[in-house]
């Protein structure tokens, strides 16, 4: 996509263009109407002084205390100021962008009273790469972060342009902005919400599509090397008993070695092979029933309001009401749930990985070098698959079963999503690692079969893997090689090409 346009239904794929492409931001008439129409609530609500929480009021534990009219807009701006609270080393400036779009899918859903002035202000930001600097520990799951965003709008703050790293004053006047003097409710709504725990797990689960069907690649290669049986991926074992992602699994790896001779060849060569081979369906399909799961509450949550208050029309006008849709539980959970199934996901591949450099199983040359009696091979590249996969186990952890009161106890209980969602996408880069080692491993292990025996599919993948990275006849240093194909990876071009192989790997 070069361009987004709000006012319609929002994306995953929406998220990630913006986020990571570089796609520019488009407000339609609708989008403009909705906030238009909301903004106009919140003018008569501060003018008749109602008590409504952070129109009239003070916020957090000064909902209590009745703000003068005149003293509105220093109070958010003293909101933002106060928030600016997290600390450590930045996020990434694919997190900071996919933030400040969840912020204009969610300030703009025609219920949070934002202005459009300042909403405008936001998609420039984007629009002309302005990323704030924002400092990515200290979160229980909103507020913090999303602070640092906001004194970027008010001209404060820090932010990269151009790649330069500038006070945000000096890089919204380079780009010929001017920051914003925020209204009534607008410093309350920056930092209110699941902004940084939607934008975080969007784009793990983004690149956990990508990395399910990549598993299935992956594991196929592997079975094939290791005179694996397709006779477990049975279409008739998997009708009974027939969850969807085990189906489609086994799909997949019928699909992926479909004209391989070695598979045929070796069909009946045991009686039956190691967990790691013949229960691919099982454990990657409960790991795309994870990821179907959590992707429907992601569709969910970027169509929603999850401002505090939310205003709405009724019969007798419009009405604020206070709650929390604010809370971020659903993708914090959906977050720690995808952390689990990557680890178990991991485990198996790295169980693959094993199974491929030892000579004791693989019926290959020790570590898959034809000079074991000079060079380590790929031994080592296997210990860092199983340090990787130490790793994911700690990222297992569920951050959302957390709690520690805030706000005087006012927020007696807090949700923690935001470390849910960031320990995702760290979890879905170390897994990343792996699945490229399993992919190392398996195309060496290639170059000790007749050349062109295997699928189409796998002999795409083989060719795409040594466009970055050679048959291994002597040591090397392996680092930069896992980058390389980590980054096959991530860019889907091992799923392309087993696509050009007339294979399409679904989850």
């Amino acid at each position: 996509m070069e361009f987004v346009t709000l006012g319609g239904r929002n994306s995953l794929e929406q998220v990630a263009a913006v986020a990571r492409y570089g796609a520019k931001v488009e407000f339609s008439e609708e989008y403009k109407d909705r906030v238009n129409a909301c903004r106009a609530h919140v003018e008569r609500f501060s003018r008749e002084g109602k008590a409504i929480y952070g129109i009239t009021t003070g916020l957090g534990d000064n909902c209590r205390k009745f703000i003068p009219e005149e003293e509105r807009v220093k109070i958010q701006r003293n909101h933002i100021l106060a928030h600016t609270v997290s600390v450590g080393e930045p996020l990434s400036e694919e997190g900071v962008r996919a933030m400040m779009f969840v912020m204009l899918l969610h300030f703009g859903s025609g219920h949070t009273g934002f202005r459009l002035e300042t909403l405008e202000l936001l998609k420039e930001l984007l629009n002309r790469n302005i990323t704030p600097r924002v400092p990515k520990h200290g979160s229980v799951g909103y507020i913090g972060l999303e602070a640092h965003i906001g004194m970027v709008l008010i001209g404060e703050g820090k932010a990269w342009y151009q790649g330069d790293l500038l006070t945000g004053g000096e890089a919204l006047r380079r780009a010929g902005l001017k920051p914003a003097v925020l209204g009534s409710k607008e410093g309350l709504t920056l930092v209110s919400g699941t902004t940084s725990v939607t934008a975080l797990a969007c784009m793990a689960y983004y690149d956990s599509i990508i990395l399910a069907k990549t598993a299935d690649v992956a594991g196929a290669f592997s079975l094939e090397m290791l005179k694996g049986t397709l006779k477990a991926m049975d279409e008739r074992l998997m009708q009974a008993r027939p969850h969807p992602g085990q189906m489609q699994t086994a799909a997949n790896i019928r699909n992926i070695l479909s004209g391989s001779q070695i598979a045929e060849k070796y069909r009946d060569y045991r009686v039956q092979d190691a967990l790691s081979l013949r229960c691919m369906p099982q454990l990657h399909g409960a790991v795309k029933k994870v990821l179907k799961d959590g992707l429907e509450s992601i569709e969910i949550e970027l169509n929603s309001s999850v401002d505090n208050p939310l205003i709405f029309e009724g019969e007798n006008g419009a009405e604020a009401l206070m709650g929390c849709n604010a809370d971020g539980t659903y993708l914090g959970m959906a977050s720690d749930f995808l952390c689990i199934a990557l680890a178990d996901m991991v485990k198996m591949a790295e169980r693959r990985t094993d199974r491929l450099v030892n000579r004791h199983i693989s019926e290959l040359p020790p570590f898959l070098n034809a000079s074991a009696d000079f060079n380590d091979g790929l031994m080592m590249i296997q210990y860092t698959a199983a340090g990787l996969a130490g790793e994911m186990r700690l990222l297992a952890h569920p951050a959302v079963v957390d709690n520690v009161p805030t706000c005087a106890n006012q927020e007696d209980y807090v949700n923690m999503g935001y470390n849910a969602a960031r320990k995702a996408c760290d979890a879905v880069e170390t897994a990343r690692y792996v699945l490229a080692i399993e992919l190392i491993c398996a195309a060496q292990a290639k170059e000790f079969y007749p050349a062109g025996q295997s699928s189409p599919a796998i002999e795409a993948v083989y060719g795409k893997i040594r466009e970055v990275m050679p048959c291994l006849k002597e040591d090397e240093a392996l680092e930069p090689y896992m980058e390389e194909v980590k980054r096959l990876i991530l860019e889907g071009e091992i799923l392309d090409v087993v696509r050009e192989s007339g294979v399409l790997v679904e989850i």
